[in-house]
């Protein structure tokens, strides 16, 4: 991490910071700091976060993972997977657009939309207006 980023816990302060980098991704608001860790800066401002929510078989889905604009390219995305993946295992998520890349580079490969808990990825990709634009593709990186 070169010294620029550590990864904690989240606490109830960082919520504003949080929602507002959901928001400016187009989600909703996050329902607590509960599986949440965030990247954060010298001054201890989160600059990036990673949510993680457990299926009923008890595998984490990363929803959502964001990184704040300015901050993007300097290995926040990449750490906050590594940390997740450390602390929970296998993982899985809904890749949309362009992230399908980075998270093959991240030792993700595809898996079949029968093998989605879609509660725990919370996705409506079956009723999403903007599936053909996002292009969503069901992920897996094995513990």
């Amino acid at each position: 991490m070169g010294g620029l980023f550590s990864i904690r816990d989240a606490r109830p302060d960082d919520m504003p910071l949080i929602d507002s980098y959901a928001a400016a991704e187009g989600m909703d608001r996050m329902p607590g700091v509960a599986r949440i860790r965030v990247a954060v800066d010298g001054s201890d401002a989160p600059v990036g976060f990673c949510r993680l929510q457990d299926d009923v078989a008890g595998i984490a889905y990363v929803n959502p993972i964001v990184t704040y604009g300015p901050w993007r390219g300097y290995g926040v995305g990449r750490a906050l997977i590594e940390d997740a993946a450390a602390r929970a295992g296998e993982l899985r998520l809904i890749a949309r657009g362009p992230s399908e890349g980075f998270y093959r580079k991240m030792g993700f490969c595809e898996m079949g939309w029968d093998e989605v808990d879609l509660e725990a990825a919370s996705e409506d990709c079956d009723r999403c207006p903007y599936r053909a634009e996002c292009g969503p593709v069901p992920m897996r990186r094995p513990a």
